[in-house]
Parts: C-alpha cells; structure tokens; sequence
C-alpha cells in the first residue's frame, strides 16, 4: 500500500498559477490554462495575446513594453474571468496575490503614539463638524421690506418711474422705449 507521500511525479507538479516566464515568453495562467501570453514583436515591442473568453477567440494587441502588457493582459483578463469581483480583487486573484499581504502589518504603537492618534483623532472630529456645519443649507434670508415688494423692487431710487411686467415677466420702466431695427450682418446691393 502506498502512502499519500510516495504519489508519482507526473501527480505532484502542481499546475501554474500567476506568470510564468519562459525564455523571453510570459503566460499569465488560471485554473490550469493559460489566458494571456506575452511574445516580443520586432516591429510593435510585443504581442499580447488574450484568450480569456469563454469562446475560443483570441484578442491580439500591441505594446511598448512587457509591463504595460502585463498590466494590460491582468485587467482584461480579469474583467472577464471574474466579472463579480471589484478589478483589483479580481487581479489580485488572478496573479495569486492576496491584496492584504502587499501592505505590511503595522508595528504595534508605544502609549505615547497612540495617546498622539486619540488627539488627532479628536482634532479631525472636531474640524469634521466645523466643515459639517459650514455646509450645512443656510435659513432663509429675511423677507423684503413691504414698500419695496409693493413697488416690485425694480427702482430703489426715489422719484423715478415705477416698473411695469412684460407677458415675459421682465421688469422695465412704464415708458418703453421704441425697438431699434437690428443692423443688418450682410452688405447693401
């Protein structure tokens, strides 16, 4: 009887997963196939070749250099194979990168930056509401004196004329002054 340690080599490679350099080729690989490779391009810098689709279609670009085509290929790809996740996670899968052990664990902090951290804190706090209140919509101004909303406000100036609404509800003084015909935009014949 065989242990589970005595397993045939061709049963303990593990599949690749992430990129795989080979030679001056890159292949991005997921769930046991690759979806994108890298190849360089005489004329064009490099080829990436996207094969992401649920179809076998294959999407073809150009780029200048491998880590804008890895980049490139990461995105697309990811948008595709996982449409649920947020892009970032979605690459952070893909690459097999856990999006939490890019950031290093904090050092714990001595009592004197944490007590640092509480009065910050509180400072924020209060600049918070500062800012909170400032925004806050303003009370409505007060009402106009009587006289002046009787008169509709449109002559402040004592002895002038009083204003008259137009049907397009402009204010203009009783007397209207004659329309000036418009001058004309080509020359006379």
């Amino acid at each position: 009887m065989h242990s589970s340690f005595d397993l045939p080599a061709y049963m303990t490679v593990t599949r690749p997963s992430g990129w795989v350099q080979s030679g001056e080729r890159w292949d991005l690989w997921w769930n046991g196939r690759s979806v994108a490779n890298i190849v360089p391009h005489a004329v064009l810098g490099f080829r990436v070749y996207l094969d992401a689709r649920k179809m076998s279609q294959t999407k073809v670009v150009a780029a200048t250099n491998v880590r804008q085509a890895r980049r490139y290929a990461e995105r697309w790809c990811a948008a595709r194979l996982c449409p649920q996740l947020r892009l970032r996670e979605a690459v952070a899968r893909l690459v097999d990168v856990a999006p939490e052990a890019s950031a290093a664990p904090s050092p714990a902090l001595s009592a004197e930056q944490r007590q640092q951290a509480r009065r910050l804190a509180e400072a924020g706090a209060g600049e918070v509401a500062r800012i909170k209140q400032a925004l806050a919509p303003r009370p409505p101004a007060m009402e106009a004196r009587p006289e002046l909303q009787a008169r509709g406000g449109a002559w402040s100036i004592p002895g002038q004329a009083p204003s008259s609404r137009h049907s397009n509800g402009n204010a203009s003084p009783a007397g209207v002054m004659p329309r000036v015909p418009r001058a004309r935009s080509s020359p006379l014949r």
